[in-house]
């Protein structure tokens, strides 16, 4: 597991370190090596304007405090790596014992704004990090606006400036990085925010080997993190990248059959919305090799496009399920209603997607059978539908994890919140909440959220097949799976393009296989 802490929680950590320093900013010295590394890295990275530049210089983004003070000493030894090396004090004044070893090592120091910055190939952002909140002002945002208007790479130390570590927010004015390097542990916000770009953990440590992770458990973790899509850059061994965990097999046991390993029920589609049903059945279809059922008005068109699902037109004549998936295009009439009503009431697994949620949304008596559910249901909204659940629950707005968590709680069932980051709540079980950056964007496409429905639901009936309904289960692998489909679904000869989302359920077999083979672990080595 990769675990997640708020900054009040990384500071205690940090303080038995900082009393224990035998010499002058021991720790932010080490600190600031990664950050270095980092840099070095990045600097090789390719400029998209080297012919426009006639100089390559770094231009480090410098706040009052202790990232300021990283900032400075990683520059200063970018400069005696033979880097042109300039450091802006965005409000006048900085970390003093940093500043003067960055002035002794030749790096200039500029007191004004940068007078122009398509010099600058790269930056540094240590203006505020772990204790800032809120935007930044105008001023420091129009430097930030003409970097990324010169294409330049951005490194951010600890969290980038102008977003709220404990939340991922974001300010009107702020960083966006191309990576971030943060200390000991991650912050939530690195989970939370795509501002963070590329996501390295570094581990400071003093002489006599302290470190900050030695005083951070995971019983206390904010959340869990997950990157389903890592990135191909390069990084020093003392840099880890946040990466996807938790990859269980979907790989058949020695006795397994196209029943036991779990089948899935969907209801999905219309006469309006043919598609979606579809779409929903290529997701399970190709998520899991167990039986994949359908019940609904698009019956022909599924088995025509799809000829392993077995069919029928109500969802009293399916037969035998371990979960059941309903919502996308279904509409939301009377016929819709009552068949949701009647899932509610059975003993399998249920998620509820789209017109499903809404359905939810408008009608409390479906709520209360919902929140009286023995089995776990698992709703998937994206941030729009989100919240209209929320409104209908008078749950307050509050920051998206937060208020997620809020919702779960209140209709006692999970609540999956899609997006670039996206959030598993589960109010049932004691595990810490699950937020997944994708890595890339390249789901946000129509119909990617009905494919995510069926592999989410063959995964739900797998877990029922295995455990049983009671198990209150629901591991990110269905998400992370999405995700590396859709960037393998937008891979061409010639680089990254629009992908559909049939071309994203095609692909999960592939990201399946991919995602085994990045863990290391035998296929089937959860099945013995």
């Amino acid at each position: 597991m990769v675990y997640a802490y708020t900054a009040e929680q990384i500071r205690a950590a940090e303080k038995p370190l900082l009393d224990a320093q035998v010499s002058t900013d021991e720790l932010m010295k080490s600190a600031a090596h990664a950050v270095f590394e980092a840099a070095e890295a990045m600097l090789a990275w390719p400029d998209p304007l080297a012919d426009l530049r006639q100089h390559r210089k770094t231009l480090l983004l410098v706040g009052k405090g202790g990232n300021g003070g990283d900032a400075l000493y990683a520059g200063a030894e970018l400069a005696l790596a033979g880097h042109t090396v300039n450091a802006w004090l965005a409000w006048g004044s900085a970390h003093e014992p940093a500043l003067e070893a960055f002035r002794n090592v030749g790096g200039t120091v500029l007191t004004e704004l940068p007078d122009g910055v398509r010099e600058y190939r790269f930056a540094i952002d240590g203006l505020t990090g772990l204790g800032g909140a809120g935007s930044l002002d105008e001023q420091t945002g129009r430097v930030i606006q003409g970097l990324a208007d010169w294409y330049a790479h951005v490194l951010a130390v600890d969290v980038p400036s102008g977003i709220d570590a404990n939340t991922g927010e974001t300010g009107e004015f702020h960083v966006t990085a191309d990576a971030t390097v943060t200390f000991g542990g991650w912050r939530v916000a690195h989970g939370l925010a795509p501002e963070c770009g590329i996501q390295l953990l570094a581990d400071p440590h003093l002489a006599d080997g302290q470190s900050i992770s030695d005083n951070l458990s995971p019983f206390d973790a904010a959340a869990v993190l997950h990157r389903a899509v890592p990135g191909d850059h390069q990084w020093p061994d003392s840099l880890t990248p946040l990466t996807a965990t938790n990859v269980p097999s979907m790989e058949p046991r020695f006795h397994d059959d196209k029943y036991s390993g779990g089948v899935v029920g969907i209801r999905a589609g219309s006469d309006t919305y043919p598609g979606a049903a579809i779409l929903t059945a290529a997701g399970a279809v190709h998520a899991s090799p167990s039986m994949v059922r359908y019940a609904g008005p698009q019956a022909d068109e599924v088995v025509r496009a799809l000829p392993e699902v077995v069919v029928t037109r109500k969802l009293e004549d399916v037969g035998r399920v371990q979960a059941w998936v309903f919502g996308p295009g279904t509409g939301t009439d009377s016929t819709a209603r009552s068949e949701l009503a009647y899932l509610l009431g059975c003993e399998e697994p249920l998620l509820i997607d789209a017109d499903g949620l809404t359905l939810i949304s408008l009608d409390p008596e479906l709520r209360e059978l919902l929140r009286g559910r023995a089995a776990q249901t698992v709703l998937t909204p994206h941030d729009g539908e989100f919240v209209r659940l929320r409104n209908a629950e008078g749950i307050s707005p509050a920051d998206r994890l937060a208020e997620t968590r809020a919702l779960a709680e209140s209709l006692n069932c999970i609540v999956l919140r899609k997006g670039r980051s996206t959030i598993i709540s589960n109010p049932r079980h004691e595990s810490t909440d699950s937020v997944i950056d994708a890595g890339t964007s390249w789901a946000a496409t129509p119909g990617s959220g009905d494919v995510l429905s069926g592999i989410t639901g063959a995964h739900l009936a797998n877990a029922a097949a295995r455990w049983g309904n009671d198990a209150f289960l629901l591991d990110t692998q269905p998400v992370v799976i999405h995700a590396v489909a859709s960037a393998l679904a937008a891979q061409t000869e010639f680089g990254k393009a629009p992908a559909r989302a049939l071309a994203i359920a095609q692909a999960v077999p592939a990201a399946t296989a991919k995602l085994h083979q990045f863990s290391g672990l035998p296929a089937a080595s959860t099945q013995r």
